[in-house]
């Protein structure tokens, strides 16, 4: 998996942190628990997107249930 993709929908993160005008993921604050919800190998290797962040804040219990019930590969 590239670090370009975000470890729990495996779609594009779209962070641009080295963009000379900063990035989205810089202004937003992640939520410890959906942190947890990283395998360790991805641990500060991998950025989660703005779209799993946000269905994360708008109703954890659902998005813990879909991550449940995926299997992702880090690997």
């Amino acid at each position: 998996m590239s670090e370009k993709n975000c470890p729990l929908c495996l779609q594009e993160n779209h962070c641009d942190v080295v963009a000379k005008q900063g990035c989205w993921c810089n202004k937003v604050t992640v939520p410890q628990a959906l942190l947890d919800l990283i395998d360790e190998q991805a641990k500060n290797k991998h950025y989660i997107c703005n779209v799993c962040i946000s269905r994360f804040i708008s109703d954890p219990d659902s998005f813990y249930n879909k991550q449940a019930s995926k299997k992702v590969d880090l690997s």
